[in-house]
């Protein structure tokens, strides 16, 4: 591999090796993740011992037929007229389309379960974003005798059809909130709207805060639960603001001063979104935790504690919308809510900047254009690793043309090095007078290379989170998305720095790599350490990339096989004798002006000698 390839390869890995480092959690962000969970445990286990105590005291005056244990009736009170909905028997009710199945509960009025009905898990069962076991969604105010939380009543079924449901809870003195839900064909949004009616009443007039909580425990969807975790997190966005979001490699927990739109429970391909028309109010909290124990079906917990703007107005409508559906660009860049651009594409990772750019405008419309045509994926990605290495093209034969003229140039370098053996200072001029004289810039084969970056990291991005590749199998991978393992190892052993199965488009993406790198070596004669890093860094790629979308290894493997085609072919195109003969003639010419870069680069050489012919007169001194 020559030095050029290498400086660029060794800028992308390095680039991976930044990215990893800074969105990885510090020591402080850690110790104050375990502080929060020992203190949440703390809290748990006191409220548990509370209540059992509780319990306790209950069996022993039930016997006596005594009055209502002290929590109930203290329930009963904060609720006032909304204490009758107490009482009741739970009921489950489905709404659905041909794209969502939605099955909501009498007890809290709310979404107990959504299951999405093209797709499947891994495990091909039904694909159920959350269920009502590890979920929760209510609202909760202050009275004059306390504080009221919605999902502690039973409502009514106000009407129900196929694809619409409503709820209603009322304290019987002319006081009411209906939730309603309604479905529209071919979509993954939820009509979603609730309605207070003279609700003025009974809020408390110095806290009219109607705090909406929603939490849920996302189970596993995808065959490897580590690498979903890692993508797992929660989306939100500010009103005209792109989406931020909270680290998918930590646990924690953020508090928002800001109005949001929306807020997003993303998993890996799929996501939860609640959109609100008018907008949350502020001090929302948002955070993510660790599942507890060793459940290898459950993701992620999230919550989000959103207020609503409620001004305390006798009759108040707020509307939203929820989301529930695939992380596809297509899809998500065409909700429609009748709010202008909502930019929930932005939950799907395709890079920041440029990158994200190239992703969106070029590798994204060239992958649909193909999709439109061809069903097979495998077959796809080699197109497609054809176009783009057809695009790149010009870049990579200047940077081939100039990795030639320096190889002419190799002889009389390493003469200069020899001539000015120790002196690295006069050799480094010498040898820019060399390349001035023969036309040959030193940067022009880093530059070309460098250009080519913002694509390779793009397409780094791009194939882990393409929905595209889901459950789609090519050869002996059964998931373009996920890694192809060929052979587990047995009982649980994990290889550090490797992982605990063998991926076979890893081991064909590295030796070709290393192939690519010794036919290289042997045509730019690279020596010493430059000669073994480029066969050090596939290894260690290897290692990094064996947990990756089979895809993106099966797009790095083509992408060799084809650059040692187009070595091939340019080495048939290149008349190097003819190209000596050129540099030749150039040394003829009058000497030309030297670029700006040169002469800096001399004048930095030249106050380099002397100060150091400075220190040594002052050492003789």
């Amino acid at each position: 591999m020559d030095r050029n390839s290498l400086v660029g390869f060794g800028l992308i890995f390095l680039i991976l090796i930044g990215y990893y480092w800074f969105t990885r959690p510090s020591e402080a962000e850690l110790a104050t993740q375990q502080r929060r969970r020992d203190s949440i445990e703390r809290v748990e286990s006191a409220k548990a011992k509370a209540q059992a105590a509780m319990k306790a005291d209950t069996l022993k005056n039930t016997a006596a037929a005594a009055p209502a244990a002290p929590d109930t009736v203290s329930l009963r009170r904060e609720l006032g007229g909304f204490a009758t909905a107490l009482e009741g028997k739970e009921e489950r009710f489905t709404i659905e389309n041909d794209k969502l199945a939605v099955t909501l509960s009498n007890k809290g009025g709310r979404i107990g379960s959504v299951r999405l009905k093209e797709f499947q898990r891994s495990d091909s069962s039904e694909l159920v974003l959350f269920d009502q076991e590890h979920s929760s969604f209510y609202y909760e105010f202050f009275t004059n005798n306390g504080s009221m939380r919605t999902d502690q009543c039973y409502w009514q079924v106000l009407s129900q059809s196929k694809d619409a449901i409503s709820f209603r809870l009322s304290d019987g003195q002319g006081s009411s909130i209906v939730q309603q839900y309604k479905l529209s064909k071919g979509d993954y949004l939820v009509d979603y709207s609730l309605q207070l009616d003279s609700m003025n009443m009974v809020v408390l007039k110095n806290r009219p805060d109607l705090k909406l909580v929603w939490e849920s425990t996302l189970p596993k969807q995808e065959r490897d639960v580590k690498r979903e975790r890692e993508t797992s997190t929660i989306y939100y966005r500010m009103p005209e603001e792109n989406p931020e979001y909270i680290s998918e490699m930590s646990y924690e927990e953020k508090e928002l001063k800001a109005r949001l739109q929306w807020v997003s429970f993303k998993q890996q391909f799929f996501n939860s979104t609640l959109i609100a028309h008018d907008n949350f109010d502020k001090d929302a909290r948002l955070s993510t935790r660790e599942v507890k124990g060793t459940n290898q079906q459950l993701v992620k917990t999230m919550r989000a504690e959103l207020y609503l703007p409620y001004d305390l107005a006798a009759q108040k409508n707020f509307s939203m919308h929820f989301f529930f559906g695939p992380n596809h660009f297509q899809t998500l860049n065409k909700v429609d809510v009748g709010l202008p651009d909502l930019e929930l594409h932005r939950i799907i990772p395709l890079g920041w900047g440029i990158f994200r750019w190239v992703n969106r405008y070029i590798v994204i419309p060239v992958f649909n254009f193909l999709d439109d045509y061809i069903g097979n994926y495998g077959v796809i990605i080699l197109l497609l690793t054809f176009i783009i290495r057809i695009l790149l093209l010009p870049l990579v034969f200047k940077s081939y043309k100039s990795t030639a003229k320096m190889r002419l140039l190799k002889p009389e370098l390493d003469a200069i090095k020899e001539k000015y053996n120790g002196d690295l200072q006069k050799s480094q001029v010498e040898s820019l007078a060399l390349y001035r004289k023969a036309g040959v810039s030193p940067m022009s084969g880093c530059i070309p290379l460098l250009l080519q970056m913002p694509v390779l990291i793009a397409l780094f991005q791009f194939f882990p989170s393409s929905f595209e590749l889901r459950q789609k199998a090519f050869l002996w991978a059964h998931d373009l998305s996920q890694f192809d393992s060929i052979y587990n190892f047995p009982g649980g052993f994990h290889l550090p720095g490797y992982g605990n199965h063998i991926s076979l488009f890893t081991l064909l993406m590295t030796l070709s790599t290393l192939a690519t790198t010794y036919i290289n070596n042997q045509l730019t004669g690279v020596t010493g350490q430059m000669k073994w890093l480029g066969y050090v860094m596939p290894v260690i790629f290897m290692g990094v990339l064996n947990s990756y979308a089979a895809g993106l290894n099966y797009y790095y493997f083509v992408s060799n096989m084809v650059g040692m085609g187009q070595q091939w072919l340019f080495k048939t195109m290149v008349d190097e004798k003819k190209l000596h003969a050129q540099m030749e003639a150039n040394r003829k010419k009058p000497a030309s002006a030297k670029t700006g870069f040169q002469k800096r680069m001399e004048d930095m050489m030249k106050q380099q000698r002397e100060l150091q012919a400075k220190k040594q007169q002052g050492k003789k001194k």
